[in-house]
């Protein structure tokens, strides 16, 4: 009986973790032996883990590539249109590329032997990997399992912390708000307010944007709504009796609560998202495009509206 022929496959192949690469390759084997016959190790010292199985229309599409013609496979593997093929996702944090595959993030300095390095596991691959260690619950904790309607709550104060940090971002990247006559001295660039901001807790951001700018009394107060209920959901707001989240009554309490802060929180990133917007606009009247950016750029129309919205809401100090 004839044997079917077996399909080629992606392997990660590790060996003193600075010549780990990808490579396609019918089996682990064969993957191994690529690494050890290139750069001398020992089969002891190199192993491989399946990535994925190479689909036939991607194998294909690479055979008429100049790499794959002059080495075919089992072999190393190149370029990046290979790997977005292969359902790869790329982003570029801090002029770093990344790219994700089958849940694992790899930096990527060039897509070819060793311009790859495997970075972190994340997802549900990063949670099997988490080894409990032994004789602790450490996941199965009564305080840890939530029932409904607890989980409910639990999914909406997310929500709310992710507008938070929404909100505290805006306020970062609005350069607009420090232009103020107390504010220029502080920070010699853009960037270094924008650190400086990082590091400031929200009431001292307020503060800041209020010695440069009059704020609409009615968004000051939402403001002061905000930062008041804001510190109450950080620092521990389902430990408070009245908001027991293990009682009805006190999960009575805290979706009352957390309806309130979803409007009010609203209101003010609407009025952040807008301070933002504003700086962009700002930022293009006063020193042009940045680099690389078509000169035929313009705000969406929404984007517009956020630029007007936010001279509604603010209002430069005489002398700023």
């Amino acid at each position: 009986m004839v044997r079917a022929v077996q399909g080629w496959n992606l392997y990660w192949v590790e060996s003193d973790g600075v010549e780990d690469c990808f490579v396609a390759a019918r089996n682990r084997r064969s993957a191994c032996a690529i690494e050890c016959n290139m750069n001398g190790f020992d089969p002891s010292e190199v192993t491989a883990t399946k990535i994925i199985s190479i689909p036939k229309t991607v194998e294909h599409v690479y055979k008429k590539q100049k790499d794959y013609r002059e080495h075919a496979w089992p072999w190393y593997v190149y370029g990046k249109r290979f790997f977005k093929a292969v359902g790869a996702e790329f982003r570029k944090i801090e002029n770093q590329e990344e790219m994700l595959l089958a849940d694992v993030v790899y930096l990527v300095e060039e897509y070819g032997p060793c311009g790859i390095a495997r970075q972190r596991s994340i997802g549900f691959k990063a949670v099997e990997e988490i080894k409990e260690p032994p004789g602790l619950n450490l996941f199965h904790d009564d305080e840890d399992v939530w029932r409904k309607p607890e989980v409910h709550i639990i999914t909406a104060l997310g929500i709310c912390l992710a507008r938070c940090h929404q909100i505290e971002n805006y306020i970062v990247q609005s350069f607009l708000l420090g232009i103020g006559d107390k504010q220029k001295p502080t920070y010699r660039t853009i960037s270094d307010m924008r650190a400086a901001w990082r590091k400031k807790t929200f009431g001292a951001m307020l503060k800041s944007i209020e010695d440069g700018w009059d704020i609409d009394p009615l968004v000051k107060a939402n403001f002061e709504i905000f930062l008041r209920n804001r510190n109450r959901l950080i620092h521990g707001l389902t430990t408070e009796p009245r908001f027991d989240i293990r009682s009805r009554w006190g999960q009575l309490e805290l979706w009352a609560f957390l309806a309130f802060f979803d409007v009010h929180s609203r209101i003010v990133k609407l009025a952040f998202r807008s301070s933002y917007f504003a700086s962009i606009q700002f930022g293009i009247d006063q020193f042009g495009l940045p680099k690389g950016v078509p000169k035929n750029f313009v705000l969406r129309k929404k984007d517009r509206r956020q630029v007007d919205i936010f001279y509604e809401m603010f209002s430069l100090k005489q002398g700023s």
